[in-house]
């Protein structure tokens, strides 16, 4: 009874949902540095490495939703070794009376009481950017929408601080011009780095805002680019060879977590669970395995470090605090490649 009963618990769960595939790259990551850029899903992949200290960095730029926008971001960090990208004339100041200085590429809490002090920390961060991807092993580009927003005068911005939305007009990237983007993107992270490995991404964030089908709208645009960057850099269309590398963050939110309870309360965000759940696929199919086994041995290692004891003061509690501490240090002497560079802006 209790045989047939935990088959048929068995085949429910089969059946209870759409597994997706992940075809996993000819290479597979080894933990020397992942470069991340692009929508709020690229800072959620971020956060796990930030968490547990590993080698990695996030765009200076902030989120960046649209491949028109990380184009525009890429040439800027590829044109840092020769001239300062960031010019004082291309700030503005949001507040005419305090002088609260910002540039449409970053993100609003980059921002100084002057356009030159601006425009000088921007171009050292856009420095150090640079000078990572030149060593790093990958760059992560999420893209999250295909629709972009351009001022007047033509000039596509990354963020628009909150001034009119007279000042601006609402465009839909077409797949070509979506395409057209992303192979921009990435031939300027190529040209920094001719080794980097591009892994491509697509945010399972939904944007709802105005309309469900214009987000259905909005992701497909997306999702035929990547397809078509992948099929011209390869000749096949499942992105599990040469230099890129397309992993399905997208499907595996849409059929694997197709539940509400996948949601974080706004309905739009994937919850911390789910997101747990992508990055373990990500692990799985893309890393090696020592950085597998040694992120086994670390997440052991950090669950520890995050015990909370009933009774702290304990001799108990303070040996076992002292012994995770000892064995963090280990590893990082024993795999000290992987904690290099760590904590970037």
């Amino acid at each position: 009874m209790n045989t047939r009963l935990s088959e048929s618990r068995s085949r429910f769960h089969e059946n209870a949902y759409t597994p997706v595939g992940v075809h996993p790259p000819e290479w597979r990551l080894q933990g020397r540095g992942i470069f991340f850029i692009g929508s709020c899903f690229a800072d959620y992949l971020y956060d796990e490495y930030k968490t547990a200290e590993l080698n990695a960095m996030n765009s200076p730029f902030g989120n960046i939703y649209n491949p028109e926008s990380i184009a525009g971001a890429v040439s800027m960090l590829a044109g840092a070794g020769e001239e300062h990208p960031v010019k004082a004339e291309d700030c503005f100041n949001r507040d005419g009376e305090t002088g609260d200085f910002r540039h449409f590429m970053f993100h609003s809490a980059k921002r100084a009481s002057s356009a030159e002090e601006l425009a000088s920390s921007l171009n050292d961060e856009i420095r150090q950017a640079g000078e990572y991807i030149r060593t790093a092993e990958a760059a992560v580009l999420t893209l999250g929408t295909s629709l972009v927003f351009r001022l007047k005068s033509g000039r596509t911005v990354n963020n628009c601080h909150k001034l009119p939305a007279s000042d601006f007009e609402r465009i839909q990237l077409t797949p070509d011009e979506a395409l057209a983007s992303l192979v921009k993107a990435i031939s300027g992270l190529q040209s920094i780095n001719p080794d980097i490995k591009i892994i491509l991404t697509l945010s399972p964030v939904r944007h709802l805002r105005d309309d469900a089908a214009e987000n259905s709208l909005s992701k497909a645009v997306l999702r035929t680019a990547i397809g078509q960057v992948c099929k011209d850099s390869e000749g096949s269309g499942n992105g599990a060879g040469g230099s890129l590398w397309y992993f399905p963050s997208y499907e595996i939110m849409l059929d694997e977590l197709r539940d509400y309870r996948w949601y974080a309360d706004d309905l739009c965000h994937p919850s911390p669970s789910a997101v747990a759940y992508i990055i373990s696929r990500f692990r799985e199919a893309g890393y090696d395995d020592d950085y597998r086994k040694f992120l086994k041995n670390y997440d052991r290692v950090r669950r520890n470090l995050n015990h909370r004891p009933l009774n702290p003061d304990s001799d108990e509690s303070r040996r076992f605090t002292e012994k995770a501490e000892s064995d963090k240090e280990q590893l990082m002497r024993d795999y000290p490649m992987f904690f290099e560079k760590q904590h970037r802006p």
